[in-house]
């Protein structure tokens, strides 16, 4: 619409806007109404200017704005790839940018984004520029520019005037696709410079990998290889490293580019071996020295191969049974407490089987289950969770990555008759750093752990000074409103508990729950409750927890102590705010105790799975307890209780199998199974039915990385030497942040499969795949991959050609120290600014007037009158001559007396004209009319009024009916 000042999105909408115009002054022109001609006619234009102004703003108007000012962002790579002291060194890019900027011109706006893997602003865009200090926090073993230039679009989003990016950085990206982005930046009327960091790495050595077969046999020597790659000659020190023991160093002659070192190793026993391998380089000629240390070292594992092991997490004196039960049957035990199971991927490769046994969730912590959870269904892993009192939902794993993985729910759904607990927090965490932030984490930590049916509530002194319910208490099935409330307090501080307790106390009274529990948190300063309230408290059976956290002396803890021996609850004393979550996910497992069953039972046998295989025939011994859970759907179920919940439940996750055995391994309920002589049978094979199963021989495995991509090759070939071909393989890698992606392995050779994904972090990858030859033979493999350090350190010299092509993608410059940054010379931006709002609210009150003007009956004598008023007083204004005239008068009414004089009201005569009616008291001389008479035609002109006001209705009405009439008759 090149014809408008301004710009329509929609331009076919005035069309309709043109129609209801037309459409508006054909109705104004059979209009019946009794307006005047002049009003009608204004009002019809005001209804003309609100349909005009209202397809305007349907049709999406925009007026262009142009601006002088000048957007400025600097885009500074702090990634590890950039030499030390590049970027905050003095005379460094910091100190430089410092001193281009240090005088800014009207109408220039400059700030700075930092960026490693992510990116983040460090200075906003200012008017005025302060040397950066690199506050911002980016993580620095990765380098994506492409995040930097999306948020540097996100930045100037909404600001006025040209816009212009710098990249200051060495062009090493390891992740995005900054070229793309920059197109994006451009596309939104954005230029992006770029200014190279350069540098050079003349004397760097590392190590590039180390190369170890992923499985082997007991005596079956094998080589551990390290591969060094060298800019320049030199010698070096080798060492190797097995699991964390020094077997063996050599000195190595590098020459420029890779070297390979073997160490042959020969191992007898199964068992997992880790290598570390590092490179120690003499300093080259003139002292020059290996400049980046941290890739001087490699890493690398294997698996010698033997009988099945087990990892048991739990208590391993309470279980001595069932461990004696698993060694008879020749399946290799180690037994680590919950706090020691390890976050390193690697160390699971020699494990077929976890099992938990009656440990909480929160022993774990909630790295440590998301790690199990990923192992069991992408590592192939089985997995065997063993009851107890501190298991399924009374171990507080209602929610967690356990629950989804496992064959049982831990809230019970079948049951109609269930007890329940309650729980209510008492908040006060205003008093220590970023505490009230904690409060809500911890608070929605331990909503998340109870079951449906439980009561949840929270008090807190609120911002009106006052104890209140934060959280008022109510079933927690409704998780997600009650988080959202939670994640909207802000506790006060509070100046005694006895109010809070108090009312904690009469909501728990009435309720109907069989635990009844509540958690205090505070620095203990609130004065004590009362001795009668404790009193109250041990009578209705309500236990009290205490947290104390950085109090203000021994007082303050004393009192909190003494709240929770009195009452029967724990206290705890944390220093750490991040021990906080685990803690109240432990006190909130205090209201599951209603999910524990201790009846003695003997477990019907619904059907014979594996695990029972063989044990049918002779009847199983009683149970005297467990913990209540639901069947998944898609779960077998062989064992149930009395009333049909499970005790034994198993099924497929993943590449894994996990199983649930909801009543305990230990005396104290299953005493009788213990002293069975099938107890030992049904361990055995339970762990067994779950138990991962290798490929065997199948596959010989070669792990590699190039750059920042990780390759498996695989060789398939069959026990009789021929390679197999036609294999599907599809499979998961498991990062060492545990996020999976999927992988396809594509044939590229006789009996030879490869794939890669992308391994830009440092640390271990599980690659786990099954196969199936379309013949029957079917499994799983699983093998890892060690990245030694961040791709960033491979980089040993800046990258100008892709700096180069980020420039070109977006209309910008290669740029030095001396250049202008804040020129002109970019295409002038012109901005669209959106006026639909403006032309709605204009539209908006414009009908308001249209309704009044076309409902209220205007007459133009109103303005008539006051017209003639504004002429009078011109005309009135005094004179020289006026002035004297008055001064006379004045004195001459001082000087005569007065006459009394009554003022005659004549009806029909206008406010302004009854002053001349005043005459007087004296009958009328003959012949003279008589003042009524006199006054007869003011309501004659009255009258004529009222028949030109209401008389044109009447007419009107009157012509539109005898033309209806009309059109009747032909």
């Amino acid at each position: 619409m090149d014809l408008l000042p301004f710009d329509l999105g929609r331009p076919w909408m005035l069309f309709a806007g043109a129609a209801a115009i037309a459409w508006s002054i054909w109705i104004a022109r059979r209009s019946i109404a009794g307006q005047s001609r002049f009003w009608s006619r204004f009002s019809l234009a005001v209804r003309i200017l609100l349909l005009v102004l209202l397809a305007l703003g349907l049709a999406d108007a925009r007026v262009e704005k142009r601006s002088d000012r000048l957007n400025v962002l600097f885009l500074v790579d702090a990634s590890a790839s950039i030499p030390s002291g590049a970027v905050t060194g003095e005379g460094g890019v910091l100190d430089q940018l410092e001193r281009a900027c240090a005088a800014l011109d009207q109408g220039v706006m400059a700030g700075v984004i930092v960026f490693g893997s992510d990116a983040a602003v460090e200075a906003p865009l200012a008017g005025r520029f302060a040397r950066p200090r690199m506050q911002a926090v980016v993580d620095r073993e990765g380098t994506d520019l492409a995040a930097a230039l999306c948020l540097a679009d996100a930045t100037f989003a909404g600001t006025e005037g040209g816009r212009r990016a710098i990249v200051i950085s060495d062009g090493n990206a390891t992740r995005g696709d900054e070229v793309a982005e920059a197109r994006n930046l451009a596309a939104s009327g954005a230029v992006v410079d770029v200014l190279p960091i350069r540098y050079s790495y003349e004397h760097e050595v590392l190590v590039e990998s180390v190369q170890v077969p992923a499985e082997v046999h007991r005596e079956e020597p094998y080589v551990v290889s390290a591969i060094l790659q060298s800019e320049v000659a030199t010698k070096a020190r080798v060492v190797l490293a097995e699991n964390d023991r020094l077997v063996a160093e050599r000195t190595v002659d590098l020459t420029p580019g890779k070297t390979r070192v073997d160490f042959a190793r020969l191992h007898a026993e199964p068992e997992r071996f880790s290598y570390t391998v590092r490179v120690f380089p003499e300093p080259g000629a003139g002292g020059a020295q290996d400049a980046l240390e941290k890739n001087n070292v490699g890493y690398a594992h294997t698996l010698i191969r033997g009988v099945s092991r087990v990892l048991f997490l739990g208590d391993e004196a309470a279980h001595v049974a069932l461990l004696g039960a698993l060694a008879s049957a020749k399946i290799a035990c180690e037994a680590l407490a919950p706090e020691q199971v390890s976050l390193r991927l690697e160390d699971y490769f020699g494990y077929d089987t976890v099992i938990v046994a009656d440990a909480a969730a929160h022993e774990f912590g909630a790295d440590a289950l998301r790690l199990l959870a990923g192992v069991v269904k992408n590592l192939g892993l089985g997995f065997v969770m063993i009851g107890g009192p501190d298991a399924f939902g009374a171990g507080g794993y209602k929610n967690t990555p356990i629950e989804k993985m496992l064959p049982v729910d831990m809230d019970v759904k079948q049951r109609k008759v269930m007890t329940n607990g309650a729980l209510i927090m008492i908040l006060h965490t205003c008093e220590f750093s970023d505490g009230n932030r904690w409060a809500k984490l911890i608070a929605q930590a331990a909503v998340d752990t109870l079951q449906d049916r439980d009561l949840v509530g929270a008090l807190v002194w609120d911002m009106r000074g006052q104890d209140a319910w934060g959280v008022p208490l109510a079933r927690a099935e409704n998780r997600q409103e009650i988080k959202d409330q939670i994640g909207q307090l802000v506790p006060m501080d509070m100046p005694a508990f006895e109010p809070t307790m108090q009312l904690a106390l009469d909501a728990l009274v009435p309720a109907t729950a069989a635990q009844k529990h509540v958690i205090i948190i505070s620095d203990g300063d609130p004065a004590p409750p009362s001795r009668s309230l404790i009193v109250d408290y041990i009578a209705a059976k309500v236990s009290a927890t205490t947290i104390c956290i950085q109090p203000h002396g021994n007082s303050d803890t004393g009192v909190m102590k003494k709240i929770a021996l009195d009452t029967g609850g724990r206290y705890y004393f944390v220093e750490d705010p991040r021990k906080l979550p685990q803690i109240f996910t432990r006190e909130a497992q205090h209201v599951q105790r209603s999910l524990i069953l201790e009846e003695p039972f003997v477990p019907r046998i619904a059907f014979e799975s594996e695990p029972l295989r063989g044990l049918a025939g002779g009847g199983l011994p009683r149970l005297l307890g467990h913990v209540i859970t639901t069947a998944k759907p898609l779960a077998e179920t062989p064992l149930v209780n009395q009333y049909g919940d499970p005790v034994l439940s198993h099924w497929r996750y993943g590449l894994g199998k996990s199983a649930a055995f909801t009543s305990d391994a230990t005396g104290r309920w299953a005493g009788e199974w213990i002293a069975w002589p099938g107890f030992e049978t049904f361990w055995a094979q339970l762990v067994r039915s779950v138990a991962r199963r290798g490929a065997g021989d199948l596959f010989r495995v070669d792990r590699t990385i190039e750059g920042d991509r990780g390759k498996i090759l695989l060789d398939a070939i069959d026990p009789e030497g021929h390679f197999i071909d036609g294999l599907a393989l599809e499979g998961t890698v498991l990062s060492p942040g545990i996020e999976e992606e999927r992988v396809t392995f594509q044939q590229v050779g006789p009996g030879r499969y490869e794939a890669d994904f992308a391994a830009r972090q440092a640390g271990t990858y599980l690659l786990s795949f099954a196969f199936d030859d379309g013949a029957g033979m079917k499994g799983t493999m699983q093998t890892g991959l060690t990245v030694s350090f961040s791709p960033e350190y491979r980089q040993l010299r800046s990258n100008e050609e892709r700096l180069l092509a980020v420039a070109r993608a977006a209309d910008g410059r290669v740029l030095d120290w001396d250049s202008d940054f804040f020129s002109h010379e970019f295409p002038e931006r012109v901005q669209e600014i959106a006026v639909w709002e403006t032309l709605v609210a204009l539209a908006t009150l414009l009908f308001v007037l249209d309704v009044f003007f076309r409902r209220v009956l205007l007459s133009r004598a109103p303005i008539r009158r006051f017209v003639a008023r504004l002429r009078r007083r011109s005309d009135a204004a005094p004179t020289a001559a006026g002035k004297l005239l008055d001064v006379v008068l004045a004195k001459r009414r001082v000087l005569a007396p007065e006459r009394p004089q009554r003022r005659i009201e004549v009806s029909g005569v206008e406010p302004s004209e009854r002053g001349a009616a005043a005459v007087p008291e004296r009958p009328p001389a003959a012949g003279e009319a008589t003042p009524s008479a006199a006054a007869g035609s003011p309501p004659a002109a009255a009258e004529g009024e009222q028949t030109s006001f209401t008389g044109r209705l009447l007419e009107a009405k009157r012509r539109a009916r005898e033309k209806d009439s009309r059109r009747d008759e032909r």
